[in-house]
């Protein structure tokens, strides 16, 4: 099936175009080819490594901040 973001409706993915309107459907593309493994490798390190850095370094902020309130 096909959604038709002109008329919004469904029509059967064998029509060439939407049968009320009679706008094609937009032509899908390829998607885009696979990174190097290297960066695709380092984009995973940083956030196996980021995003718990990140939390530490706020829990660390949020306890010097307690700290300094007592």
């Amino acid at each position: 099936m096909r959604y038709c973001k002109r008329c919004r409706i469904l029509y059967s993915s064998f029509a060439a175009a939407c049968p009320k309107c009679g706008v094609a459907p937009e032509k899908r593309t390829e998607p885009a080819e696979a990174s190097d493994p290297k960066s695709v490798r380092r984009d995973w390190l940083w956030l196996v490594i980021g995003i718990p850095l990140l939390i530490a370094v706020t829990y660390l902020a949020v306890y010097l901040v307690r700290l300094a309130g007592n």
